[in-house]
């Protein structure tokens, strides 16, 4: 089977047909594999620098790992474990997060593998070489079932470098490979269930928020802890790296992707190529609204995944508001956290204002993101061969383009308020006694940054595309970490500088930062323009 491959590398037709498939897989998912990978190593050397600063001394540590006693802490960061150790403060503080990453990264690549490549046609260039499809499903399996180990990898080596012993750095590697390569296996499944990819990756996503809200029941009170064997994320949280590891966890964490990705590789046998288990009915009526024009269409492409990003956005921004008052309380009983505050830049009179400016500040990055990713969306617009047949008609470049920036503003700023109203929520359901005009002034205060993220990202798609998501997302991400571990660190001020969240206001708990907001949107506008002019002056590309 003639494959093209790198200059210099072994040529795919030399190869066994299985072997073939294989590299070629992997050259398809190489790129999104390595800044996983990066991605998952740089959070882990933040988290563990920052606590090590941060609480130097077991007087200091044992006092956070109570706050741990609170129900709505428990919910969202899990039941800890050895939380006065290094590594397992970075297994109950950021392994959730770390395995979201991770999970989602598996599951949307699997459906891109396993369901992308047959509704674009390539599949059938692949099966017209001697392998049968169950093969092709197998070894894509493996693959990812190897870049999940590889991501796994990634965190436990500078786990281990760290210091944070190398037993536990493996053993929690290798349950976040375990719960990667599981959500891919699901992935799989539903891409033999459902015909078109965006369904399949709606699917994918509702069983991996489904799954999260379960641990999150299991966490809420002991009496439910059972529940946790029901939810991979519940199996990370029940493996102890760091001290008395649950075998039988890990056994099950590792034995469920085999298991899974078996059901999947059955399933294709009772299905053609091109096709699906559940069909859709061919004599429904046509649905012709929003069909009047690119930006219209592309609005009705993706609400459904602007829903997944709103609910999923608005659901942490509830459980955020949900800890202010155990945030306040906690505060007020110990001196020694109020000097935490004040070296982080919290008034610790008023710790509940400067809670939600923090929480407001990671909600933008999470708005950022979506950004991001909403103009690969047009991206893939372009990769996948549609904006062709949308260009020979009387629509401009620069009309087509304009319509995804002005969709991206609406949808961030449609998050933003969405995000104020549920963390209000959360607050009054405990009694913290923040406004919604709090909320709604933290929330909104930091979509300036996801305005140069979208500035950012359609830059790069007029000179770079490939680069379009991962190159933007990882600026956000990098300005973010910036900002966040710089001061802790005593990194200089013209390092803090560069990251755009160091020049927005704790809001409410300090006065709006009006300058600042004008030159970053006033920036925004000039990316944005430039972009539009780069993508006018280059060549349409495929994938």
């Amino acid at each position: 089977m003639p494959v093209r491959t790198a200059a210099g590398s072994r040529p795919a037709g030399r190869l066994p047909v299985g072997a073939g498939v294989a590299w070629m897989t992997v050259r398809l998912i190489r790129r999104g594999a390595g800044w996983l990978a990066l991605a998952l190593a740089c959070y882990v050397v933040v988290e563990v620098v920052t606590y090590e600063r941060t609480y130097p001394d077991a007087a200091s540590r044992q006092k956070l790992a109570a706050l741990s006693k609170d129900p709505a802490v428990r919910m969202l960061q899990g039941v800890p474990h050895a939380a006065e150790t290094t590594g397992g403060y970075v297994v109950w503080d950021a392994g959730w997060m770390l395995a979201a990453i991770a999970g989602l990264w598996a599951l949307l690549t699997a459906g891109r593998l396993l369901r992308g490549e047959e509704e674009s046609g390539r599949a059938e260039l692949v099966l017209a070489a001697p392998i049968r499809p169950t093969r092709v499903v197998l070894v894509q399996c493996g693959v990812l079932g190897g870049a999940a180990l590889v991501a796994g990898a990634s965190v436990a080596a500078p786990l281990a470098l760290l210091g944070t012993g190398a037993a536990g750095s493996a053993l929690f590697g290798l349950g976040l490979a375990g719960f990667a390569a599981t959500f891919a296996a699901v992935a799989a499944v539903l891409a033999q269930l459902f015909q078109v990819r965006r369904r399949a990756t709606a699917a994918s996503a509702a069983v991996f928020g489904a799954l999260f809200l379960l641990r999150m029941a299991a966490n809420s009170a002991d009496p439910r802890g059972w529940l946790r064997w029901f939810t991979p994320f519940g199996w990370l949280d029940d493996l102890h790296p760091y001290r008395d590891p649950n075998w039988a966890v890990l056994a099950v964490t590792l034995a469920m992707p085999a298991v899974v990705g078996g059901v999947a590789v059955a399933l294709r046998t009772r299905r053609d190529t091109a096709d699906a288990l559940i069909g859709e009915p061919d004599h429904a009526r046509a649905r012709l609204r929003l069909l009047g024009g690119p930006a219209a269409f592309a609005w009705r492409s993706n609400r459904g995944m602007l829903t997944g990003w709103l609910l999923g956005i608005a659901g942490y921004a509830f459980v955020a508001g949900t800890l202010i008052a155990t945030v306040v309380d906690y505060a007020a009983d110990d001196p020694d956290y109020q000097r935490i505050l004040e070296s982080l830049g919290w008034d610790a009179g008023d710790v509940a204002d400067g809670f939600v400016g923090i929480m407001g500040v990671l909600i933008g990055l999470l708005i950022a993101l979506y950004a991001c990713w909403r103009i690969g969306a047009a991206r893939a617009e372009e990769a996948a061969g549609r904006l062709d047949h949308v260009l020979t008609r009387p629509v401009t470049r620069r009309r087509w383009l304009g319509g995804h920036i002005l969709l991206t503003l609406a949808s961030a700023l449609l998050l933003a308020l969405a995000s104020a109203a549920a963390m209000w929520a959360g607050a009054a359901a405990t009694g913290a006694g923040v406004g919604l005009a709090d909320t709604l002034a933290a929330t909104l205060n930091p979509l300036p940054v996801a305005a140069l993220a979208t500035g950012l990202a359609v830059v790069l798609l007029g000179a770079r595309p490939r680069l379009t998501v991962p190159g933007s997302a990882a600026a956000a991400v990098a300005a973010y970490l910036i900002e966040t571990i710089g001061p802790a660190l005593d990194w200089p001020d013209l390092v803090l500088a560069v990251s755009p969240f160091h020049h927005l206001a704790a809001v409410p708990a300090e006065p709006f930062e009006l300058v600042g907001t004008l030159v970053m949107t006033a920036s925004a506008m000039v990316l944005a323009a430039a972009g539009c002019l780069l993508f006018e002056r280059r060549d349409l590309t495929g994938d």
